[in-house]
């Protein structure tokens, strides 16, 4: 019996090891693309023209760096397939391949947004690199449930963010509301299956035996309200508030929990 709890205590270990490793790069990459894309906003969207030549060279490096980095980030993920077909366990391969995946996205989308001239398409990209990460800190700290739920109320904010009349903005909130469904169906698939999910012939766990899936439910209900208000013109003032009320109160809740 000793024995067994030593290695119960061991894998635990190395599992709490590997998830703080795991957040550690996430971290890093966060902040080295964040510092990335505040120099492209500065010099590439609201360069003076005294800058004219560093406006130059960055936005050929955004452009060189937007195909590179996606080259490199399939020989990353190659690397990656072969470690873990090699039962490997190191997170630096597919640490690598997201974060060359994400250079890659903001390059393009710097260079997409600055020659439709919408510069307030970077600001976005300011704004959802932090967001990612901190949802990629929600999926290793919290529990799944509390996951599913930010990544609703972020498709929420970002419609209430980018509300308006065009066809674009409508386009997002039916692929939001689709995307919240769909992960509501899945819930329910995995509440069935008392947080299991069949994927392939394998049981995959995707909620822990105390789920609250009560939550879940509410959370994309919440998130779907906001959606489909932000269609009907309601003051993103209130909007805003109602989604970020319902994430704190969730942060806290899942936060006790924890304890």
């Amino acid at each position: 019996m000793d024995k067994n709890m030593k290695q119960a205590k061991l894998a635990k270990a190395k599992a709490e090891e590997a998830a703080l490793n795991r957040i550690l790069l996430w971290m890093v990459g966060g902040a080295v693309l964040e510092f990335f894309l505040l120099l492209l906003n500065r010099y590439v969207i609201y360069n003076k023209v005294s800058e004219y030549a560093v406006h130059t060279a960055m936005f050929t490096a955004a452009k060189i760096l937007a195909v590179a980095a996606l080259v490199c980030a399939a020989a990353a993920g190659y690397w990656w397939k072969n470690a873990r077909s090699a039962g490997k366990k190191s997170v630096l391969p597919g640490g690598l391949c997201l974060f060359l995946i994400g250079l890659s996205l903001c390059c393009f989308g710097v260079w997409y947004f600055y020659t439709m001239s919408y510069f307030r398409g970077v600001e976005l990209l300011l704004y959802v690199v932090p967001v990612v990460v901190v949802l990629a800190l929600i999926y290793y700290l919290y529990q799944r449930e509390f996951f599913l739920i930010a990544c609703g109320g972020v498709l929420a904010l970002l419609g209430v963010w980018g509300s308006g009349n065009s066809t674009t903005f409508y386009a997002y909130v039916a692929v939001s509301v689709a995307l919240v469904l769909l992960g509501t169906f899945l819930t329910r698939k995995a509440q069935e299956g008392e947080g299991l999910v069949e994927w392939k012939g394998k049981s995959i766990r995707a909620f822990g035996k105390d789920a609250n899936y009560a939550l879940v439910y509410v959370g994309a209900a919440v998130s779907a309200a906001v959606l489909i208000a932000s269609v009907f013109g309601l003051s993103a003032v209130i909007l805003y508030a109602v989604m970020v009320a319902w994430l704190l109160v969730m942060a806290v809740y899942y936060t006790v929990k924890l304890m």
